[in-house]
C-alpha cells in the first residue's frame, strides 16, 4: 500500500480553487430562492432558532436527531452576528467555503493513494458537485457533516505525519466525528493504519475519533427518528437506482432513463456494469489500487446499508426513485463507489508523470455526469424568499396580530412569531424581541 509522492499546491493556487468552488456553489441553484435568500428545513428550524434562542454553550451540547453537530451550530452562531435579514447568506456562504475547503483537502490526501492529478481533481470536484448534491445537500449547513466524513477518510488513510499535516489532518477528523458520530465506521481503519504505523503520531487520529464518539454519547439526549418500513427486499433495487444509476449517469434525468418505471432495465444494467468492473478490478490489480477499490465498495455499502438498518426502508422511495427523496443518505455510497473506481484505472507507477487514456476517458465521464447536474433543480424552487417573509414577521410582531403568512404565540419569554421556511410545512420560532 505505498503512497505516491507527496505535491501541494502553492497557496495562491488553493485561494484561487477555494474562491472558485465557494463561488459556484453559490450560484448553483437554477431559480429562486437563491441560496443567500433561502433557509431551509433544519438549517433554520433547529440551527439558526436555537442559536438565536440557546447560549452558545448549550447549543452546541444539544443534540439533534440522536448527535450533536458541531460544525452547522458554529456556523449558525456566527449567523447571528450579523443583521437577521443576511443570516441565510451568512450561513450558505460559510457552508460552501467548508466544502470548498474539503475538496481541496480531499486533492492533496488522496495523494497519498491515487498518482493521476487528474483522477484526483475529477474526484475534488466530485467532493462538492456529484450531481446526487444538487436535489437537497448543496448550500446547507445541514448536511455538512457528510462531506466531513468523507474528508475523514482520507485523513485517516493517507499515511502523511508531518506536524502540519496531522494538524490539518486532526482539525478534519475532530470536525467530522463531532458532527456525526457514524466517523466510526472509520476508527477500525484508523487503528489498522496505526498499529502499521508504529509511531506515537499515528494514534492521534484514532484517539481523536475515539474521544470524539464518548462526547457524542455523553451529550445524546433524543433518539433518532425513524423514516419506517423493514422490506429490505427492495434494497439491491435501491441500490441500483440511487446508486450506480447515479453515479453512470447523474440523477437529473432518471426518470426518463427509467422510462417512468421502478426497476428499470437500466438501472439493473447499471448494478452489473459496476459490479463487473468491481470484480475485474479486484481480479487484476494487487497494488495501492486494489486496496482502495475494495474499500470504497465496502464503504459504499455500509453507508447504504446503516440508514436502511438503522431508521427504516422508507428512506427512499419505493415507487418513484427520479423524486430524489433522501439523496443525502446516498451522497457516501455513490462517492465512495466513484473513489474505488477512480482509484481502478489509475496509473500503475506512482511516479509515472504521463496520463494514461484511461484515465482522460474516465474523467471525461465524471466531469460530463457533474456538468448535467450542476444546475439540477432544488428542493426548495419556487418557495419562499427569507427576506419578505422575515419583514412581515417584524410588522406582525409590532401589530401584535397574526399576519399572513406569520402566526404570533406567547411563551415563557413573551411574544414569538412562527416563521415558514422552505421547503413547505417546514417553520421556525424566533422571539419578537430578536427581529427588532
Amino acid at each position: 500500500m505505498g503512497a505516491t509522492e507527496r505535491a501541494r499546491l502553492p497557496l495562491w493556487a488553493i485561494g484561487g480553487l477555494v474562491g472558485a468552488l465557494t463561488a459556484l456553489q453559490m450560484v448553483r441553484r437554477p431559480s429562486a430562492p437563491p441560496v443567500w435568500d433561502s433557509l431551509i428545513a433544519e438549517d433554520g428550524k433547529i440551527f439558526l432558532s436555537q442559536a438565536l434562542s440557546q447560549h452558545f454553550v448549550d447549543s452546541l451540547g444539544t443534540s439533534y436527531q440522536g448527535y450533536l453537530h458541531t460544525v452547522p451550530r458554529v456556523i449558525a452562531l456566527a449567523a447571528t452576528w450579523f443583521p437577521l435579514a443576511q443570516a441565510p447568506l451568512v450561513m450558505s456562504l460559510l457552508a460552501a467555503l467548508v466544502v470548498a475547503l474539503v475538496a481541496v483537502y480531499v486533492f492533496h490526501a488522496s495523494a497519498a493513494w491515487i498518482a493521476s492529478p487528474i483522477l484526483r481533481g475529477v474526484l475534488a470536484l466530485a467532493v462538492p458537485f456529484i450531481p446526487v448534491t444538487a436535489r437537497e445537500m448543496s448550500g446547507t449547513v445541514s448536511n455538512l457533516h457528510w462531506y466531513l466524513l468523507y474528508a475523514a477518510f482520507w485523513a485517516v488513510i493517507c499515511p502523511w505525519r508531518t506536524r502540519w499535516w496531522l494538524a490539518m489532518s486532526t482539525a478534519v477528523v475532530a470536525l467530522a466525528v463531532l458532527s456525526d458520530p457514524l466517523t466510526a465506521v472509520l476508527l477500525p481503519i484508523a487503528l489498522v493504519f496505526a498499529i502499521r504505523g508504529r509511531e506515537w503520531r499515528g494514534w492521534v487520529l484514532p484517539g481523536c475519533i475515539a474521544l470524539g464518539l464518548v462526547l457524542q454519547l455523553a451529550l445524546r439526549d433524543e433518539g433518532t427518528s425513524s423514516f419506517g418500513g423493514s422490506d429490505y427486499g427492495v434494497l439491491p433495487r435501491f441500490f441500483a437506482e440511487r446508486v450506480t444509476s447515479s453515479l453512470l449517469v447523474g440523477d437529473r434525468y432518471l426518470k426518463d432513463v427509467f422510462g417512468g418505471t421502478t426497476g428499470s432495465p437500466f438501472a439493473w444494467a447499471s448494478l452489473a456494469v459496476v459490479a463487473v468492473a468491481v470484480g475485474a478490478g479486484l481480479w487484476r490489480l494487487r497494488d495501492r489500487r486494489a486496496w482502495l477499490l475494495a474499500g470504497g465498495t465496502a464503504l459504499s455499502l455500509t453507508f447504504f446499508l446503516i440508514p436502511a438498518i438503522t431508521r427504516g426502508t422508507r428512506f427512499l422511495s419505493h415507487k418513484a426513485p427520479w423524486l430524489l427523496t433522501g439523496t443525502r443518505y446516498v451522497y457516501l455510497p455513490v462517492l465512495f463507489l466513484l473513489t474505488g473506481l477512480l482509484a481502478a484505472v489509475d496509473r500503475r507507477a506512482p511516479g509515472d508523470r504521463r496520463p494514461r487514456a484511461r484515465e482522460i476517458v474516465v474523467a471525461v465521464a465524471v466531469l460530463a455526469t457533474i456538468v448535467v447536474g450542476y444546475a439540477a433543480p432544488h428542493r426548495s424552487s419556487g418557495e419562499r424568499r427569507w427576506k419578505p417573509v422575515l419583514a412581515q414577521a417584524r410588522l406582525a410582531c409590532a401589530r401584535q396580530r397574526d399576519i399572513k403568512p406569520i402566526k404570533l404565540y406567547r411563551d415563557a419569554q413573551g411574544l414569538a412569531a412562527v416563521l415558514p421556511i422552505d421547503p413547505g410545512r417546514w417553520s421556525m420560532p424566533i422571539d419578537c424581541s430578536k427581529l427588532r
